[in-house]
């Protein structure tokens, strides 16, 4: 059997676990597994200075003892700790945060510094795990308060990792500038964060892991374990990793500062909302590009990213010998990315000057290759442009991670925004017009009463027609050609909402069939309103209808005038109506139809409208399929678009 395999179905053993049996059953496993020098056991740790932990259901310690009873708690000196684990059957929150506080009492441990081992990683610090059979509430939960606990404990103290046996694993990756999730974040060694600031972003992440949750705990381990004892006889993590599902959720993200402490990062620097400065150019006297060179804010400090044929260190000498003392640089590909240096944008412009004037080489600033032009004086805080936009693209993101994927689906997107927000201008413009118009007579200024003939000074139905037939035009648009190639861009087929009742009842059975929830939603919006919207516009394309005059009569001693309708509806109420139901549609339809193609561990959730952020007012987020928070299913409501 694979070591995966093995480890896998020991993982099984360990969830089957009940009782006091669930601590003797992991430590047994884990002492089948590892090897020298390290044993498992139930136990506590005690330092030089007389400093004790808590009793932790595992401690992991290097030793030269092969036997011995292992039944009792064990004690085990502060320079052997090598990780502990706190174990717990069923987790509630308060148990997550005293085993938070278990294990930052347990990493304050006083140990001697790491021996310096030419060409070889070593640390002494101590990994942390908390570990729970099952969970009482969803994985996200508990990373919420992980993320809650973090920002009032110093980063040396949090726990390593979260692992739910029967749902999945939250731990902190590292993602350098411009890539994707590289790796695990493993414990810095003593010092490390002291000597240099590593130029990449800490992201925690819940990883659906299921039924593997148990080997990705233990790769995680081992992978520290190896470092902990280099030279240790302990199995390849690589090979443990055989058959663990590799999706994250990335959740929350932090960034060392220069005193190497964590720290969230600073919301104006989120990549929905920051736009770094454009790279410069070095280039020879010739005109020949040799590099670009880009500065990007970081915490209290800076980096620097070169890419192209130059080496940095080159180009740092020229900051000067007071912000040298912590220069060093990373190489991902032809990028190279600095440490984090004591440094702002001005350094860095100053840096490039004195390397213009004291070498042969030229800086100039890169011509810009995008223009960003203004689209709306609303942003993201607007539930419309949050929700329509930004939410469903977050979503997309999912279920195409490869950018050159989503060109059908981001082009047929584009479109039914644009249409309909078309369609609400047209909307709104309609109803402030009429009532404008409703004021001025009801005030007299443009109505009035000459012996038995009402005159009306302003002409409305011209107006009024204007942007009726303005929101019918965008809005048709939007639903029917904009979300037929929307689903069509995501494998579904909604063209039969669109045709004779005929066609679209053997549609509809046929959709019932594979996906009753969706079919259920489009007869609904069918019988509710689509089909009185395309009628309308049909009336005004195909059949010379025209919206209704305004009437005016009198009512007593003043003048009322009577709003024309529009399927039995005031033309105001009608496209305020249509606008809403259509905003429903494009979210709710596209939402499903993108959960329909996301890989089968993740699904999506609604956030509810009270735990909304207000900068953002996203309706969804991506969830775990199992154990995480509830699965949102389409079903077609009555309740507004800013009420759902």
């Amino acid at each position: 059997m694979a070591l995966s395999e093995e480890i896998r179905e020991a993982g099984q053993e360990v969830r089957s676990a009940t009782g006091a049996s669930v601590d003797s059953v992991l430590n047994r496993i884990l002492n089948r597994f590892l090897g020298w020098p390290f044993r498992a056991a139930r136990g506590f740790a005690t330092d030089r200075e007389s400093k004790k932990t808590d009793t932790f259901g595992s401690v992991i310690y290097s030793t030269s003892d092969s036997g011995g009873d292992l039944t009792g708690p064990v004690e085990v000196p502060a320079d052997a700790l090598a990780a502990v684990i706190d174990v717990c059957e069923s987790m509630d929150l308060e148990q997550f945060r005293a085993a938070y506080q278990r294990i930052g009492r347990a990493k304050t441990l006083a140990k001697t510094p790491a021996a310096r081992l030419s060409g070889v990683a070593h640390t002494t610090t101590t990994l942390g795990i908390i570990l729970a059979i099952r969970a009482t509430l969803p994985l996200e939960k508990f990373a919420e308060e992980l993320d809650r606990l973090n920002r009032q404990t110093p980063g040396a103290q949090w726990p390593d990792m979260v692992a739910v046996l029967s749902t999945g694993t939250i731990n902190c990756t590292l993602q350098f500038p411009g890539e994707q999730i590289t790796g695990d974040l493993l414990p810095p060694a003593e010092g490390a964060t002291a000597a240099y600031t590593m130029p990449a972003y800490v992201v925690m992440v819940i990883r659906p892991t299921g039924a593997y949750t148990f080997n990705k705990m233990a790769a995680f381990l081992i992978a520290h374990l190896a470092i902990f004892s280099p030279g240790a006889k302990v199995p390849n993590f690589t090979l443990v990793l055989n058959g663990v599902p590799q999706l994250a959720i990335a959740l929350r993200g932090y960034q060392y500062n220069l005193d190497g402490d964590l720290l969230p990062v600073p919301s104006q620097f989120y990549n929905d909302r920051y736009l770094p400065p454009l790279p410069l150019r070095i280039e020879d006297r010739k005109g020949t590009l040799l590099s670009t060179v880009q500065f990007l804010p970081w915490q209290d400090g800076g980096v620097v990213l070169l890419r192209g044929k130059l080496p940095l260190g080159g180009i740092l000498v020229f900051l000067g010998r007071d912000k040298l003392k912590r220069v060093g640089a990373v190489k991902r590909g032809d990028l190279q990315i600095s440490y984090v240096l004591p440094i702002k944008e001005a350094d860095f412009a100053e840096m490039l000057a004195r390397f213009a004037r004291q070498s042969n080489m030229v800086v100039r600033r890169e011509s810009p290759k995008l223009v960003f032009q203004k689209l709306l004086d609303e942003g993201s805080q607007s539930p419309f442009v949050c929700r329509l936009s930004m939410g469903l693209l977050r979503l997309r993101d999912v279920v195409f991670p490869n950018p050159a994927e989503r060109d059908a689906f981001d082009k047929a997107s584009h479109f039914v925004f644009l249409e309909f927000l078309n369609a609400r201008e047209a909307a709104r413009n309609l109803v402030e017009v009429w009532r404008e118009h409703l004021r001025k007579v009801s005030q007299g200024e443009i109505a009035h009463i000459r012996g038995t003939t009402i005159q009306i000074d302003e002409n409305i139905d011209k107006h009024l027609r204007k942007q009726f037939e303005g929101f019918l035009n965008a809005a048709v648009r939007a639903l029917k050609q904009g979300m037929q190639n929307v689903t069509g861009a995501l494998q579904m087929n909604i063209g039969f909402l669109f045709q004779k009742p005929a066609p679209f009842a053997k549609g509809v059975a046929a959709l019932a069939v594979t996906d009753a929830a969706l079919a259920d939603y489009l007869q609904l919006t069918r019988t509710s309103w689509s089909e009185r919207l395309l009628q309308s516009r049909n009336a005004v394309e195909h059949e010379g209808w025209t919206l209704p005059t305004a009437k005016y009569s009198l009512d007593g001693a003043s003048i009322k005038v009577d709003e024309p309708s529009v399927s039995g509806q005031p033309v105001s109420e009608f496209v305020t109506a249509m606008v809403d139901r259509l905003a429903c549609f494009i979210e709710e339809v596209t939402a499903h139809c993108l959960q329909r193609r996301m890989p089968q561990d993740i699904t999506i959730t609604q956030i509810p409208l009270s735990q909304r952020a207000v900068e953002a007012p996203e309706r969804f987020q991506v969830t775990l399929a199992n154990g995480g928070m509830p699965v949102w299913t389409i079903a077609y409501h009555q309740e507004s678009f800013e009420e759902t």
